[in-house]
């Protein structure tokens, strides 16, 4: 057991908040895994990219680059998922485990973060646009080949250590893997010539969060790819993260 807690943590709900998300993102796997991680619950709403609903003009108010996650705490709008989670981590969640409160921590923990979106996220979008949206059959090599040196770097990243940012889960560890658990349906990581890599994605699957976020939008953006086809949203919306946990029995507080 990690970061992720258990069903008999108390569960805090933020009924002011929302988050804006489709599953097959990585983007908003990652707030997903980070909300569970920290277990918050807020209003989640599934926008069908498909159908271009992310270009509603209620849409384009929060955000007009036209991008999925969005989250709203009342009048506040922030629309990238790494500025999401330490907004979460800063805003609502007190242990300090993902997100430390010294300077020289999350300083760390940022340098991960920024890595995600300038280094790893970028590649995803290389290798996945083509197949995803200009039908093409598999990753084109040159895509390939960048991600390989994207798990090369990685693997030099885990020398002595199990995770990312040290020893424990943190947001760090949350984002690079849903962007690479993402990357490893397209590109999948040998695991003899990435092992440290191949073992930290293998103990990040096994945390409650990655199973309650991550392992349903994987799903479905495998089945996209698979078939090139158009994917339906299974649940209605909106619903809490609570509901889409489906944790019975956990009990709840309200943050005003």
């Amino acid at each position: 057991m990690g970061a992720s807690g258990s069903t008999s943590v108390l569960t805090t709900t933020l009924k002011h908040c929302t988050l804006f998300k489709t599953d097959r993102s990585p983007a908003c796997r990652a707030v997903m895994m980070a909300l569970d991680a920290m277990n918050l619950s807020i209003t989640e709403v599934d926008v069908n990219m498909d159908k271009g609903e992310h270009r509603y003009p209620e849409m384009l108010v929060m955000n007009p680059l036209q991008t999925l996650p969005i989250f709203k705490d009342r009048e506040l709008v922030i629309c990238d998922s790494h500025a999401i989670n330490t907004y979460l981590a800063s805003r609502y969640n007190e242990t300090g485990r993902l997100y430390p409160k010294d300077a020289g921590g999350r300083a760390l923990i940022e340098q991960l973060l920024h890595y995600d979106s300038g280094v790893v996220y970028p590649k995803y979008r290389a290798a996945s646009y083509p197949v995803l949206y200009d039908k093409c059959s598999s990753v084109l090599p040159e895509h390939a080949c960048e991600v390989e040196c994207t798990y090369r770097e990685l693997e030099n990243m885990l020398v002595g250590r199990q995770y990312l940012g040290g020893c424990w889960v943190t947001l760090g560890d949350i984002s690079v893997a849903a962007t690479v658990s993402t990357l490893n349906i397209l590109v999948p990581i040998d695991k003899l010539n990435y092992p440290r890599l191949s073992s930290w994605l293998h103990r990040m699957s096994e945390e409650i969060f990655y199973i309650t976020a991550n392992k349903k939008g994987l799903g479905e953006f495998t089945r996209r790819i698979d078939s090139s086809s158009v994917c339906d949203d299974v649940f209605k919306c909106p619903r809490s993260s609570e509901g889409r946990r489906a944790r019975t029995g956990t009990p709840e507080t309200e943050f005003q």
